[in-house]
Protein backbone atom coordinates (compact mmCIF):
# COMPACT_ATOMS: atom_id res chain seq x y z
CA UNK A 1 0.00 0.00 0.00
CA UNK A 2 1.37 3.66 -0.37
CA UNK A 3 0.39 4.80 2.26
CA UNK A 4 2.03 8.65 1.65
CA UNK A 5 -0.71 10.22 0.95
CA UNK A 6 -2.78 9.06 4.17
CA UNK A 7 -0.37 10.24 6.30
CA UNK A 8 -0.31 13.64 4.83
CA UNK A 9 -4.22 13.48 5.64
CA UNK A 10 -3.64 12.03 8.93
CA UNK A 11 -1.21 14.71 10.01
CA UNK A 12 -3.74 17.32 9.49
CA UNK A 13 -6.88 15.65 9.88
CA UNK A 14 -5.97 13.04 12.61
CA UNK A 15 -8.49 13.92 15.30
CA UNK A 16 -11.79 12.65 12.33
CA UNK A 17 -10.45 8.99 13.63
CA UNK A 18 -12.93 6.91 14.66
CA UNK A 19 -12.05 4.54 17.24
CA UNK A 20 -12.92 1.46 17.71
CA UNK A 21 -14.43 1.05 14.32
CA UNK A 22 -13.99 -2.73 14.05
CA UNK A 23 -16.13 -3.43 17.18
CA UNK A 24 -18.41 -0.58 16.37
CA UNK A 25 -19.72 -1.83 12.84
CA UNK A 26 -19.95 -5.41 14.03
CA UNK A 27 -21.87 -4.47 17.26
CA UNK A 28 -24.14 -2.27 15.40
CA UNK A 29 -24.77 -4.79 12.49
CA UNK A 30 -25.90 -7.22 15.55
CA UNK A 31 -27.86 -5.13 17.05
CA UNK A 32 -29.80 -4.20 13.48
CA UNK A 33 -30.30 -7.66 13.14
CA UNK A 34 -32.03 -8.23 16.30
CA UNK A 35 -34.22 -5.00 15.72
CA UNK A 36 -35.22 -6.28 12.35
CA UNK A 37 -36.14 -9.54 14.58
CA UNK A 38 -37.76 -8.05 16.82
CA UNK A 39 -39.57 -5.12 14.55
CA UNK A 40 -39.22 -6.73 10.58
CA UNK A 41 -37.44 -5.71 7.45
CA UNK A 42 -39.04 -2.34 7.30
CA UNK A 43 -36.54 -1.21 9.85
CA UNK A 44 -33.83 -2.13 7.62
CA UNK A 45 -35.34 -0.22 5.05
CA UNK A 46 -35.02 2.70 7.02
CA UNK A 47 -30.95 2.15 7.14
CA UNK A 48 -30.49 0.87 3.50
CA UNK A 49 -28.77 2.91 0.54
CA UNK A 50 -31.98 4.09 -0.89
CA UNK A 51 -31.29 6.81 -3.42
CA UNK A 52 -34.71 8.50 -3.33
CA UNK A 53 -34.21 8.40 0.41
CA UNK A 54 -31.31 10.30 -0.07
CA UNK A 55 -31.98 12.56 -2.51
CA UNK A 56 -35.21 13.54 0.04
CA UNK A 57 -33.02 14.07 2.54
CA UNK A 58 -32.23 10.86 4.98
CA UNK A 59 -28.36 11.28 4.77
CA UNK A 60 -28.18 9.01 7.68
CA UNK A 61 -28.14 6.25 5.13
CA UNK A 62 -24.77 6.98 4.00
CA UNK A 63 -23.41 5.59 6.95
CA UNK A 64 -26.45 3.33 8.20
CA UNK A 65 -26.39 0.97 5.32
CA UNK A 66 -22.86 0.06 6.16
CA UNK A 67 -24.12 -1.97 9.41
CA UNK A 68 -27.68 -3.35 7.35
CA UNK A 69 -27.20 -7.33 8.11
CA UNK A 70 -27.67 -10.38 5.61
CA UNK A 71 -31.37 -11.79 5.36
CA UNK A 72 -29.68 -15.32 5.58
CA UNK A 73 -29.92 -17.58 8.38
CA UNK A 74 -28.58 -17.35 11.93
CA UNK A 75 -25.41 -19.25 10.84
CA UNK A 76 -24.49 -17.09 8.35
CA UNK A 77 -25.32 -13.98 10.31
CA UNK A 78 -22.95 -15.30 12.90
CA UNK A 79 -20.15 -16.05 9.94
CA UNK A 80 -21.09 -12.56 8.31
CA UNK A 81 -20.09 -10.37 11.78
CA UNK A 82 -16.98 -12.48 12.46
CA UNK A 83 -15.62 -11.50 9.36
CA UNK A 84 -16.38 -7.94 9.67
CA UNK A 85 -15.02 -7.81 12.64
CA UNK A 86 -11.38 -9.95 11.60
CA UNK A 87 -11.00 -8.14 8.77
CA UNK A 88 -11.30 -4.86 9.84
CA UNK A 89 -9.45 -5.62 13.17
CA UNK A 90 -6.20 -6.95 10.86
CA UNK A 91 -6.56 -3.79 8.94
CA UNK A 92 -7.11 -1.41 12.02
CA UNK A 93 -3.90 -3.02 13.30
CA UNK A 94 -1.58 -2.97 10.55
CA UNK A 95 -2.90 0.78 9.84
CA UNK A 96 -4.31 2.29 12.64
CA UNK A 97 -7.44 4.21 13.50
CA UNK A 98 -7.25 7.09 10.97
CA UNK A 99 -6.35 5.08 7.89
CA UNK A 100 -9.13 1.89 8.22
CA UNK A 101 -11.45 4.98 9.03
CA UNK A 102 -10.95 6.90 5.51
CA UNK A 103 -11.02 3.25 4.05
CA UNK A 104 -14.28 2.74 5.17
CA UNK A 105 -15.46 6.31 4.23
CA UNK A 106 -13.79 6.20 0.49
CA UNK A 107 -16.16 3.05 0.44
CA UNK A 108 -19.17 4.85 1.95
CA UNK A 109 -19.07 7.91 0.05
CA UNK A 110 -18.17 6.43 -3.40
CA UNK A 111 -21.42 3.69 -2.83
CA UNK A 112 -23.35 6.78 -2.19
CA UNK A 113 -22.48 8.58 -5.47
CA UNK A 114 -22.96 5.67 -7.50
CA UNK A 115 -26.53 5.22 -5.75
CA UNK A 116 -27.49 8.55 -6.61
CA UNK A 117 -25.78 8.46 -9.86
CA UNK A 118 -27.39 5.34 -10.92
CA UNK A 119 -30.77 5.16 -9.19
CA UNK A 120 -30.26 1.97 -7.97
CA UNK A 121 -30.49 1.41 -4.17
CA UNK A 122 -27.18 0.10 -2.85
CA UNK A 123 -25.90 -2.50 -0.27
CA UNK A 124 -22.60 -2.98 1.77
CA UNK A 125 -21.42 -6.26 0.24
CA UNK A 126 -18.64 -4.55 -2.35
CA UNK A 127 -17.54 -2.33 0.95
CA UNK A 128 -16.83 -5.65 3.50
CA UNK A 129 -15.60 -7.22 0.50
CA UNK A 130 -12.82 -4.61 -0.14
CA UNK A 131 -12.17 -5.17 3.76
CA UNK A 132 -11.84 -8.97 2.66
CA UNK A 133 -9.72 -7.99 0.12
CA UNK A 134 -7.18 -5.41 1.95
CA UNK A 135 -6.77 -7.85 4.49
CA UNK A 136 -5.97 -11.03 2.33
CA UNK A 137 -3.46 -8.47 0.36
CA UNK A 138 -1.80 -8.06 4.02
CA UNK A 139 -1.55 -11.23 5.47
CA UNK A 140 -1.75 -13.18 2.10
CA UNK A 141 -0.80 -16.77 3.97
CA UNK A 142 -3.07 -16.36 6.63
CA UNK A 143 -5.59 -19.66 6.68
CA UNK A 144 -9.06 -19.97 7.14
CA UNK A 145 -11.34 -22.92 7.56
CA UNK A 146 -13.01 -23.55 3.99
CA UNK A 147 -16.66 -25.52 5.60
CA UNK A 148 -14.90 -25.10 8.44
CA UNK A 149 -12.78 -28.02 7.72
CA UNK A 150 -10.34 -27.38 5.01
CA UNK A 151 -7.10 -24.92 5.30
CA UNK A 152 -6.67 -22.44 2.76
CA UNK A 153 -4.56 -19.71 2.75
CA UNK A 154 -6.16 -16.36 2.22
CA UNK A 155 -4.78 -15.15 -0.89
CA UNK A 156 -6.63 -18.26 -2.72
CA UNK A 157 -10.01 -16.83 -1.28
CA UNK A 158 -9.68 -13.73 -2.36
CA UNK A 159 -8.12 -15.02 -5.61
CA UNK A 160 -11.84 -16.57 -5.98
CA UNK A 161 -13.60 -13.63 -4.72
CA UNK A 162 -11.81 -11.65 -7.46
CA UNK A 163 -12.80 -13.96 -9.71
CA UNK A 164 -15.74 -14.01 -9.21
CA UNK A 165 -16.44 -10.44 -8.99
CA UNK A 166 -14.97 -10.01 -12.36
CA UNK A 167 -17.58 -12.44 -13.83
CA UNK A 168 -20.06 -10.00 -12.14
CA UNK A 169 -18.64 -6.87 -13.76
CA UNK A 170 -18.26 -8.50 -17.12
CA UNK A 171 -21.73 -9.72 -17.08
CA UNK A 172 -23.96 -7.32 -15.19
CA UNK A 173 -25.82 -4.29 -15.85
CA UNK A 174 -24.42 -0.61 -15.68
CA UNK A 175 -25.94 -0.51 -12.18
CA UNK A 176 -24.77 -3.56 -10.75
CA UNK A 177 -21.42 -2.71 -11.86
CA UNK A 178 -21.14 1.01 -10.85
CA UNK A 179 -22.07 -0.52 -7.47
CA UNK A 180 -19.48 -3.14 -7.54
CA UNK A 181 -16.62 -0.84 -8.54
CA UNK A 182 -17.89 2.20 -6.00
CA UNK A 183 -17.73 -0.46 -3.22
CA UNK A 184 -13.93 -1.56 -4.14
CA UNK A 185 -12.71 1.72 -4.85
CA UNK A 186 -11.24 1.45 -1.69
CA UNK A 187 -9.19 -1.07 -2.38
CA UNK A 188 -8.31 0.41 -5.59
CA UNK A 189 -6.89 3.23 -4.58
CA UNK A 190 -4.86 1.96 -1.92
CA UNK A 191 -3.71 -1.44 -3.63
CA UNK A 192 -4.20 -0.49 -6.94
CA UNK A 193 -0.64 0.87 -7.68
CA UNK A 194 0.83 -1.82 -6.17
CA UNK A 195 -1.11 -4.00 -8.18
CA UNK A 196 -0.03 -2.69 -11.49
CA UNK A 197 3.61 -2.98 -9.84
CA UNK A 198 3.46 -6.30 -9.46
CA UNK A 199 1.98 -6.21 -12.74
CA UNK A 200 4.81 -4.70 -14.41
CA UNK A 201 7.58 -6.82 -12.53
CA UNK A 202 5.77 -9.98 -13.49
CA UNK A 203 6.35 -8.61 -16.91
CA UNK A 204 10.02 -7.71 -16.98
CA UNK A 205 10.87 -11.40 -15.46
CA UNK A 206 9.37 -12.96 -18.29
CA UNK A 207 10.92 -10.42 -20.87
CA UNK A 208 7.83 -8.54 -22.06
Amino acid sequence: MDGAWVDRLERRFGFLAVPGLPGLLTGMTALAALLAAAKGQAFIARLALDPEALAAGQVWRVATFLIVPPTAGLLWMLLWLAMIFACLSALEAAWGEFKLTVFVAIGAAMSTLAALATGVAGDNGPVHLASFLAFARLAPEREVLVMFVFPVQLRWVAAVAAALTAIQLLTGDMGSRARLLAGLSAYLVYFGAGHLADVRQAWRRRGL
